[in-house]
């Protein structure tokens, strides 16, 4: 059997595996998402509920330009977890072991098309885009995570990077090209009780696995308590005599999604 190594070491089947096919097809092809703050933990009833085409195209139009990709791929999914980090795609209805073993097969497609191309795998930003973008969060999670042991340690930490890319984007924070940057706004600059809100918003939307750790606990318990003592009705709320700490304060001795 050919097998075609990966920048990571390792080897996926050239048989199993067609390269043109995949290469004509991929770019015509877009994830089917279902959005779910949805996965609830405990009693929680799971909450699904569709969106228009043009609402996934809004929102990942918006930040698309802060995840450069190679021509003919895309990280929709990748571009839809900072404005909603609960739509499930690449992760709909499996376990977090098969969420796991899906990730993988997608990273080695992925590494195979880079080798095929003639420009294997290169680590930069616009690859890490491009292997990893049709992941949904819960996937990146399950690749930072190294659930199962699937990942090499490069693997992880680019997952833990673009989780964090996609939390500080969605609270006002600019993480992406230098070249973008110019054109950037802060939409809660002045607006300190926003980006609170925005970041309890982005906790609440993460996947049951992120929710069922320490850290997710104390982050939510900390917001909740902070904004529970502002009154979010007025207008004046921002006003530097009525001061509500930034969000680096508030999470300063429980650890932060959003450093």
């Amino acid at each position: 059997m050919n097998t075609i190594s990966t920048s990571a070491g390792l080897t996926t089947s050239a048989s199993t595996y067609s390269v043109q096919t995949a290469s004509a097809a991929y770019g015509q092809k877009r994830p089917a998402y279902d959005d779910s703050a949805t996965q609830q933990t405990g009693n929680e009833d799971a909450v699904s509920f569709s969106r228009t085409a043009s609402d996934y195209s809004s929102a990942i139009g918006s930040n698309a330009p802060y995840f450069p990709i190679r021509s003919g791929m895309n990280a929709d999914a990748l571009i839809l977890g900072v404005s909603r980090p609960g739509t499930v795609s690449s992760s709909k209805d499996k376990t977090f072991t098969e969420v796991a073993t899906d990730a993988r097969k997608r990273m080695d497609d992925k590494y195979a098309l880079m080798n095929a191309s003639g420009k294997p795998y290169d680590k930069s930003d616009q690859d890490r885009n491009s292997l990893m973008g049709d992941l949904d969060r819960r996937s990146l999670n399950a690749v930072a995570t190294n659930k199962d042991g699937k990942f090499t340690a490069e693997e992880q930490d680019a997952a833990k990077g673009l989780m964090r890319q996609q939390s500080r984007l969605a609270t006002g924070y600019y993480v992406g090209p230098d070249d973008q940057k110019k054109g950037w706004k802060d939409p809660f600059a002045n607006d300190p009780v926003g980006r609170a809100n925005a970041a309890l918003s982005f906790l609440e939307g993460m996947s049951p696995e992120e929710k069922a750790t320490p850290e997710w606990l104390s982050q939510h318990q900390t917001l909740q308590s902070a904004l529970a003592q502002v009154d979010q009705t007025d207008p004046t709320r921002a006003a530097p005599k009525k001061h509500f700490p930034i969000l680096a304060e508030i999470l300063a001795e429980s650890g932060s999604y959003f450093d």
